[in-house]
């Protein structure tokens, strides 16, 4: 890597997510103005996706564009080159990756491409299943469940209206917390400023999670306060309840409970790294994960990096596994980007070295639960960090300005219940509109 033959140097960044993204900008700072060093990030989107605040969209609560940066605006003024693509395949031997459009080859390669829904091979979740995943996902979200209650006005069969109503979301940790408790105050308001005529005791929100509890990493008194929490807000939490099949009855169970009618449910029960991974012959997690030292290389392939939701990387002193979440991969950035300095002007490389400082998760309006630095909080404090934390984390201070008008709005007056111009319409039996 340090070869002085050969002085012109090309850095591959794949994914613009946090640790893609923040990588460039830490190369193009670190990197100076030398002009050997050439720095190419790919994406097949042309924003960045501010996802903590995803479920928050879905709802309402803030406009969805107010999450999407757009990537060519982040760069201006600096030397990375961003070009929009899709990877379809990543050959690590002839050191080249083939994109939807091209060819490009690397002497330094960083895989960041972020995570998929983790299906667990039930086909039938995988088919017709929402998720909180993508920028897509909030409209759909929000169309859904507004064409659901259209369909429920019109219906007569009591039987059928109900399983119209019945809104599911299933996984128990962060992601489907915070999309339960958004999900079920956006029913509450539609109920109250639209779909009055609509019986309330027809409206069901429930949570399902195959373990014994939610938010299990957080420890059980914060697991049961989000528990209480949820219960007050009349959310139906069902636990032990492992997902089988969603077919016409409803959401089917693994342990003889009764299957739950429904015709919505939102994924939100795990991830695995991105299916371009897993062709790489290189060693993986059951998450498909790519195994990584503690400088974040691939054994073996020391020009290459693999970060946030792909990369299985542990703290170098306790051989904890770091969890695939927005907090790691920030923090992973100017750790690859200082050793891919040294890789092409030469001195040492720095361990990733992150102590995990917990979890924020927000459960509606004016509430929350979160354990940083091992600090228990609750209720409205924990709501409030969870609101600065992630206000000061958004990328460019318009988005931040307008996060922050959107959210005293939300508290001062009814959310924002208008759709998309563009929002379709469902159109099977009762949902034709």
């Amino acid at each position: 890597m340090t070869d002085k033959a050969d002085t012109h140097k090309r850095i591959l960044i794949l994914g613009a997510g946090f640790a893609g993204l923040y990588t460039a900008l830490h190369l193009d700072k670190t990197m100076g103005e030398d002009a050997s060093v050439e720095i190419t990030l790919v994406d097949q989107h042309h924003y960045h996706l501010f996802t903590p605040m995803l479920h928050e969209a879905a709802a309402g609560v803030i406009q969805p564009g107010l999450i999407l940066t757009p990537i060519r605006r982040v760069l201006r003024g600096r030397r990375i080159h961003f070009l929009r693509a899709r990877v379809e395949r990543i050959d690590l031997e002839a050191q080249e990756v083939t994109l939807c459009c091209r060819q490009i080859p690397y002497d330094v390669l960083v895989i960041a491409l972020g995570s998929v829904s983790e299906f667990y091979g039930l086909d039938s979740i995988r088919e017709k299943a929402l998720e909180i995943k993508g920028a897509d996902d909030a409209d759909r979200l929000r169309c859904h469940v507004v064409n659901h209650l259209e369909a429920a006005t019109r219906e007569s069969d009591p039987r059928r209206r109900r399983k119209l109503l019945t809104f599911v979301v299933v996984g128990g940790g962060c992601t489907g917390v915070e999309t339960v408790t958004e999900l079920h105050e956006y029913l509450v308001h539609l109920h109250k400023e639209q779909y009055g005529l609509i019986d309330p005791a027809e409206m069901r929100t429930v949570l399902v999670e195959a373990q014994n509890c939610v938010l299990l990493q957080m420890g059980h008194s914060l697991s049961e306060a989000a528990l209480r929490r949820m219960q007050k807000m009349g959310i139906e939490v069902m636990l032990d309840a492992p997902v089988t099949h969603y077919g016409e009855d409803g959401l089917e169970f693994a342990n003889g409970r009764e299957a739950l009618p429904t015709d919505t449910v939102v994924w939100a029960a795990g991830v695995r790294a991105n299916p371009v991974l897993d062709d790489l012959p290189l060693e993986k997690d059951r998450m498909g994960r790519i195994v990584v030292d503690s400088t974040l290389r691939v054994p073996g392939y020391p020009e290459v990096y693999v970060l946030g939701d792909a990369a299985h990387a542990e703290h170098p002193r306790t051989g904890e596994v770091y969890p695939p979440t927005a907090q790691v991969a920030y923090r992973q950035a100017p750790i690859a980007a200082a050793n891919i300095a040294a890789d092409i002007l030469g001195g040492s490389h720095r361990q990733f070295d992150f102590t995990y400082i917990g979890d924020l998760v927000s459960l509606g309006r004016l509430s929350g639960v979160a354990d940083p630095l091992g600090f228990r909080l609750r209720g409205f404090p924990a709501w409030l960090l969870w609101k600065f934390y992630y206000l000061i984390s958004l990328v460019g201070w318009q988005n931040r300005l307008r996060v922050a008008l959107n959210w005293l709005l939300a508290l001062l007056s009814p959310i924002d219940s208008s759709l998309p111009q563009q929002c379709p319409a469902e159109c099977v039996g009762e949902l034709c509109l």
